[in-house]
């Protein structure tokens, strides 16, 4: 819920014309950016400030009931696709010349897996939702027969992979303050339920906060040498990763529309 600011952002970037070409999205991050590769201003929004409140999205209802926090298939199905109440355009999507990478994590290697951009099809959305799949509080998504969790496990923050694949610069969105270093400590319990079924999972997981830690490091020393942009919220108005009091989403989402506008002057 915290990436409704990348969603100011975004929309941000549409308004005034900006294009970043070469995409790569983890998590929220990723149905953030394929709907700016799509042209579709505002609808990720809606996914934020709007369906969350419905019973069938999200809660301890879906949890009891399905074993998952989030009802994915509601998500990228019954609303995303082509003759769903708000479809995603894949047919725009997959006609623009930006490059996309989508970041989930293996739940039986525990490593990153990059899908292309090409994963999403018309009536295919498994890449970005696996990218987005918290773990233990939803089942893993499955696809060709194998279990995948949230990118943000095994690569939070990755944008040494858009300098591997030819970057010179890189304008990357947080969903924290940049000083915002992630405690070891929140972590351990997961990490504990989840290497029951997926040990290598478990193990990324309980090792999350030292990869986002040192992520964010080589970011900033990225940013003081001009090589990023980082833009990121200076305050997350009470939202986090589930709780979403709209009047707050609204205002996380102002605060990412306002700072998006630093980006016109970095990509030029």
């Amino acid at each position: 819920m915290r990436d409704a600011f990348g969603a100011g952002v975004l929309d941000r970037l549409m308004d005034d014309g900006i294009t970043i070409r070469r995409c790569i999205g983890v998590s929220a991050g990723a149905s953030n950016l394929s709907n700016y590769i799509s042209r579709q201003r505002g609808r990720v929004l809606r996914f934020y400030d709007t369906y969350p409140n419905r019973k069938e999205y999200m809660g301890l209802w879906q949890f009891l009931r399905h074993g998952s926090l989030l009802n994915m298939k509601y998500i990228y199905e019954t609303i995303s696709f082509p003759d769903g109440e708000d479809p995603f355009d894949i047919e725009g999507y997959l006609k623009s010349d930006k490059d996309f990478t989508i970041v989930a994590t293996d739940a039986l290697t525990g490593k990153p897996v990059y899908f292309p951009k090409e994963s999403l099809q018309p009536y295919e959305m498994r890449s970005i939702e696996a990218s987005g799949t918290i773990p233990v509080l939803c089942k893993p998504t499955m696809i060709d027969g194998k279990p995948y969790y949230d990118g943000g496990i095994s690569d939070p923050i990755p944008f040494r992979k858009a300098f591997e694949q030819g970057a010179d610069r890189v304008v990357v969105i947080l969903t924290k303050r940049k000083d915002d270093f992630r405690d070891p400590e929140r972590d351990r319990r997961a990490a504990r339920i989840l290497s029951r079924k997926y040990p290598a999972a478990g193990q990324a997981l309980s090792l999350r906060a030292e990869t986002y830690n040192r992520e964010l490091r080589e970011l900033l020393d990225a940013e003081k040498e001009g090589k990023a942009l980082v833009i990121a919220p200076d305050d997350t108005c009470g939202v986090t990763t589930t709780k979403h009091r709209r009047e707050d989403v609204r205002r996380l989402y102002q605060k990412g529309y306002e700072a998006g506008a630093a980006a016109a002057c970095f990509v030029g």
